[in-house]
């Protein structure tokens, strides 16, 4: 019997301290723009189109006083044949720094970890939280095998977000800060 309730104790404190202050939460959110949708005054860098789950806009806001930028991940939806942000679907963002915001904006090989509205970051549980990885360098194919395409004569290059391929491309050239 005592047995059991040494056991019950143990896992009754093991969830307490597992249970997170919901201030933390509050405050990770207060980080991002107080309306979560409002991506209007960020800037397009990249439009990405997957076969099966459509096509999505990489953003990026203004830098903080910290030096970190904004990135939205925004969902699209065709107007009038253009493509032009869905903020009635899911839009992810993350707080990038210097150096990854300079990656993003070259196109370059970049990975990251994007947030939902209601995300909260807890002793590094990212399980309900996408990574966001984008590889746009388009190397020439290596040419042994002229016309056998770039699965065969070149690493092939795509982005990745929530398990489907993209392709993106550049919707201005890439600035350089």
């Amino acid at each position: 019997m005592r047995a059991i309730i040494v056991m019950i104790l143990l896992i009754l404190t093991t969830k307490i301290a597992a249970a997170v202050d919901p201030a933390e939460c509050k405050q990770q959110r207060m980080k991002y723009p107080e309306n979560w949708k409002d991506v209007s005054k960020e800037t397009g860098l990249f439009d990405c189109n997957s076969h099966y789950a459509g096509a999505l806009r990489v953003k990026v806001g203004e830098t903080d006083g910290e030096g970190r930028t904004l990135m939205s991940l925004v969902p699209l939806k065709e107007n009038d044949g253009k493509p032009i942000d869905d903020t009635s679907k899911t839009i992810f963002r993350i707080w990038l720094d210097k150096e990854q915001t300079s990656r993003l904006k070259e196109g370059k090989y970049f990975a990251t970890i994007v947030r939902k509205e209601d995300s909260c970051w807890i002793r590094g549980d990212l399980a309900k939280d996408p990574v966001f990885f984008m590889d746009n360098a388009n190397p020439p194919a290596d040419g042994l095998r002229p016309g056998a395409g770039s699965f065969y004569n070149k690493a092939p290059r795509f982005s990745v977000f929530r398990g489907n391929s993209y392709d993106c491309e550049a919707t201005r050239p890439p600035q350089s800060h």
